[in-house]
């Protein structure tokens, strides 16, 4: 996707199967948010509206972490 400023995103949608509740993902944020390192994307936002619990990340394309790191 995309943000109105034009920065391309990646989301992660938590499936509904998931066993992961409210508390556990707002957790999981806390201890990601944070985190700045050159070898992690950068955690954007989420959204935790209904039963919507998204994480919003910066995108990389395919194998461009793999291509930094090696």
């Amino acid at each position: 996707g995309s943000l109105p400023d034009g920065r391309v995103i990646a989301v992660k949608q938590l499936s509904s199967r998931s066993r992961q509740g409210n508390r556990e993902f707002l957790n999981e944020i806390s201890m990601i948010s944070p985190l700045q390192h050159p070898n992690l994307v950068k955690l954007h936002g989420c959204c935790t509206e209904g039963n919507q619990l998204m994480l919003i990340y910066e995108y990389l394309e395919n194998n461009c972490l793999a291509r930094a790191l090696f």
